[in-house]
């Protein structure tokens, strides 16, 4: 995890009206950093950080580090530290990460460890 401490405590700018959405796929496996100014959807693996407006990980997609977004939705793997403005864990989702968040949704199924913050 390279991001700064500083950094998690700021959320990404909107994505432009003109962002395109990068998909990284399941076969993909990343040892660093990932930023964006648009939105992911990540079916892949990220070892390291993740930041960009809006971030979905797919059922297949595994973080290990932090996620910073405004809009995260969460159906795979999140394990390390979360902040995120909207968070949505769907009934698939492992979560072991510490979460600081306006809003979160965790719906029966997710597995969720970790400590909640509210930032709101």
């Amino acid at each position: 995890m390279k991001i700064p401490h500083g950094d998690l405590d700021r959320w990404p700018d909107p994505a432009g009206a003109n962002a395109r959405r990068s998909v990284l796929a399941q076969d993909l496996v990343v040892e660093g950093d990932v930023t964006s100014s648009g939105p992911i959807d990540m079916h892949g693996k990220i070892i390291g950080s993740m930041r960009a407006p809006d971030i979905v990980i797919a059922g297949s997609g595994r973080v290990e580090g932090s996620v910073v977004a405004n809009d995260l939705s969460v159906l795979g793997a999140v394990s390390g530290m979360i902040s995120a403005r909207n968070v949505q864990l769907s009934p698939s989702a492992v979560v072991h990460a510490d979460v600081s968040h306006e809003r979160i949704a965790v719906e029966a199924g997710a597995e969720l460890e970790g400590r909640l913050q509210s930032r709101a």
